[in-house]
Order: structure tokens, then C-alpha cells, then sequence
């Protein structure tokens, strides 16, 4: 699962690091972005790849925006034959960009949080993701999960799918064959992402700022092995 991540940059970097156009109608930025909350996404429109807004909380499009579940995540190995997911995953796919997803040690008291980011300094991470339109709505998103690496699997069993760069035209395509899919939707190399502790300050969603994704210091006895 994942249940926090950080969309802190600006929106014409994010446009600039994607070679997106934004829309008009963009939120700012967080570095602690809880579900239900307007993030940015990029989408194949008619041809073209945009930054645009949406709302962290899939809805099926049979749902069209009325109250009731929703889902922040969606398993990768599953959604094809989801009756939520399937048709989205089919022909409305998107990239959640982000600095870094959080997650949390269990194993001590206060969980302790860890930003799993970029191994290079200046990269984003592109999250696979689906999406539905609403007609009264911005359209609302999921986050595609799948089995860890072997660095994510220290701390959770599940992690957020990172596309490879120069998949992403054939993500966002909607005419992108199943079979051309599938290899999208496993798990990132280790080598490509860092993890780090970060602030427990993360834990409570009022809180948001750069200073989130600094990395701290731990007593030898609470980092992980």
C-alpha cells in the first residue's frame, strides 16, 4: 500500500521534468500529500502529454463522483480483471510524479517513517497510476501497487509501480497493447531508489514542508538492519 507520498515541486518544474503542457488549473504543492487530496498527474490528451489535476481517491466511472468508496491504491496483479479497475487500467492510465513515497517501520514505538525517493538527486519518480472522469469533478486517481524490492521489502510488502523513463509515451497510450503493459507493472530495480529516515513530524497530514524529506539521524538501535 501506499498511503503518503511527497508532490512538493512546483508545477512547471514537474511540466519541465515530463516535457508536459500544464493545465490551468493546478494545486500548489505538498510534501505530505494524504488521500482525498488534489494532486497533479500526467495524461495522454489527444495526443499530447499534460500536467493536470486530480484527486487522490479512485472512483469506477459508473461511480460518476457520488459518495462511497473509493480506493488510493490499486494491485497491479489484479486490476486487469477488477470490474473498478480493469476498464481504467485498459484505456485511462496516468503518472502520479512524486519526490518520494513515505512509509513506516512498525517494528518501534512511535512507527518510525523512511521517504523511499529517487537514488539520483534531481530525479522524480514516475508512479503508474489510473484514473475516471467525473462530470462535476476533477477526475479522481489510484496508485498501482506491486510485490517490493528488495530495498522496499525491509520495511513493507508492497510498493508503489515506478515506470521506467522511456516507457511512459507507452504507458500514457491508450491504444498500448496488454501484453505491452505487463512488464511496466513489476517491481523497480533496487538501484534505482534511496531510502532514508525522516521526520516522525510526517505522521500527522496537517503537516507539510520541504524539511519533511530531510533525512535525520537514529540511535543505531531503532535504524533498520
Amino acid at each position: 500500500m501506499c498511503g503518503r507520498f511527497s508532490q512538493g515541486e512546483p508545477s512547471h518544474r514537474i511540466s519541465d521534468y515530463f516535457g508536459a503542457y500544464p493545465d490551468d488549473d493546478l494545486p500548489d504543492g505538498l510534501w505530505n500529500v494524504p488521500p482525498t487530496e488534489t494532486i497533479r498527474i500526467l495524461v495522454d490528451r489527444d495526443g499530447e502529454r499534460r500536467l493536470a489535476a486530480a484527486r487522490w481517491g479512485f472512483q469506477p466511472f459508473w461511480a460518476d463522483g457520488q459518495a462511497g468508496r473509493s480506493w488510493i491504491n490499486a494491485r497491479a496483479e489484479t486490476a486487469w480483471d477488477s470490474p473498478a479497475f480493469g476498464p481504467a487500467l485498459r484505456g485511462s492510465r496516468c503518472v502520479i510524479p512524486a519526490d518520494a513515497f513515505y512509509e513506516w517501520d512498525r517494528t518501534t514505538s512511535p512507527r518510525q517513517p523512511y521517504a523511499i525517493g529517487p537514488a539520483a538527486d534531481g530525479d522524480l519518480l514516475p508512479m503508474a497510476g489510473i484514473w475516471s472522469a467525473t462530470r462535476h469533478a476533477p477526475p479522481t486517481v489510484a496508485i498501482l501497487t506491486t510485490a517490493p524490492n528488495d530495498l522496499v521489502a525491509r520495511i513493507h510488502d508492497r510498493m508503489p509501480v515506478i515506470l521506467e523513463p522511456d516507457l511512459l509515451d507507452a504507458w500514457l497510450d491508450p491504444s498500448t497493447a496488454a501484453a505491452d503493459l505487463a512488464p511496466m507493472l513489476l517491481a523497480a530495480p533496487s538501484a534505482v531508489l534511496q531510502m532514508w529516515p525522516v521526520s516522525p513530524a510526517v505522521n500527522r497530514v496537517q503537516v507539510d514542508g520541504a524539511e519533511l524529506l530531510h533525512p535525520i539521524e537514529l540511535p543505531p538501535t531503532l535504524g533498520l538492519a
